[in-house]
Parts: structure tokens; C-alpha cells; sequence
């Protein structure tokens, strides 16, 4: 009986994390439609404005890259979401396989594993968890290295647009 109230608490947390991922998934999607929205804005702006004015095209530049760095970061918290997701279907299945084993009659039950078999296998689950964790490391390391080349590449292009503007702008004046 204390295996099943177990259960049952386990059970209560898988339905709330579910919860909370359910409605983590619903704030991505109204964001994503905000991008979409803006993009679509973006899109009929560039299409309206014909006119080529260079700061106007300087500003719907800007503007599209804020559009495209908000997407890339919607695309990187949906996939975590979705790996989230994955986790708590594997943790239901889990849950589900130990309650169906629970209700077999006791003759049918396996038998519990001995302690070396738990060490052993605890063991195993670090030595996954560790390279899971120093996987999430390398990437959030080359996130950083993106960003501060995306940041360098920025600076390199403002500095050669106010050499560009400012040696266009040089003309007497009479």
C-alpha cells in the first residue's frame, strides 16, 4: 500500500509538470504568433516601400534581424520544450510499467534487485547525467562564442556604415 500512495504522489507531480508544460507551450505559441505577426507587418512594409529610401531600408534591416534573432531564440525554447515533453512521456510510461507490475499478483511480480545490481545501475545513471550536463555545456559555451562573433560581425558593420555615411556626407558647402 505505501508503493501505491508513492505512486499515486508521483503521479500528481507528472500531471503537474505536464501542467506547467502545457502552458509553457501555450506562451511559445502566442509568442510565435507575435513573430509571425511581425514578420507578416515586416514583410508588407518592405512590399509598401517601394521607394528605396536608405534609412528606411536601414530601419526595416534592423528591424529584420530582431525579427530572425527572436525566432531562432523561439525555435531554441520550443525544441527544449519538446525535449521536456519527451521526458515526461518517458516518465508516465515509467509510471504506468510500475503500476501494472504492482497489480500482478505477488507470484508474478519480479523479484527486487539485490544492492550491487542498484549501485551498479545508480552508477550508470550519473555517469549519464554528468556527460548530459557537460553536453549542455560545450553548446551553451558555442552559444556564447556565436554571440560574441554575431556581436563582433555588429560592431564591424557599424563601423563601416559610419565610414560609409560619413565620407558620402563630406561635400563642400558653398
Amino acid at each position: 500500500m505505501p508503493r501505491k500512495r508513492e505512486l499515486a504522489k508521483e503521479q500528481s507531480l507528472t500531471d503537474l509538470e505536464q501542467a506547467l508544460g502545457d502552458r509553457e507551450q501555450l506562451i511559445g505559441d502566442r509568442e510565435q504568433s507575435r513573430i509571425d505577426q511581425e514578420q507578416v507587418s515586416q514583410d508588407h512594409e518592405r512590399g509598401d516601400g517601394a521607394i528605396g529610401d536608405e534609412r528606411q531600408e536601414r530601419v526595416l534591416g534592423d528591424s529584420q534581424a530582431r525579427i530572425d534573432r527572436e525566432q531562432v531564440t523561439r525555435d531554441v525554447r520550443q525544441e527544449a520544450l519538446d525535449h521536456a515533453q519527451e521526458g515526461r512521456d518517458v516518465q508516465q510510461v515509467a509510471l504506468d510499467e510500475t503500476r501494472a507490475m504492482l497489480e500482478l499478483p505477488t507470484a508474478e511480480q519480479p523479484e527486487s534487485a539485490d544492492a550491487s545490481t542498484i549501485q551498479r545501475e545508480a552508477l550508470e545513471r550519473a555517469r549519464a547525467a554528468r556527460e548530459r550536463a557537460e553536453a549542455a555545456l560545450i553548446r551553451a559555451h558555442a552559444a556564447l562564442v556565436r554571440a560574441e562573433a554575431a556581436e563582433v560581425r555588429a560592431r564591424n558593420l557599424n563601423m563601416d556604415q559610419s565610414r560609409s555615411g560619413s565620407s558620402g556626407s563630406k561635400t563642400p558647402e558653398v
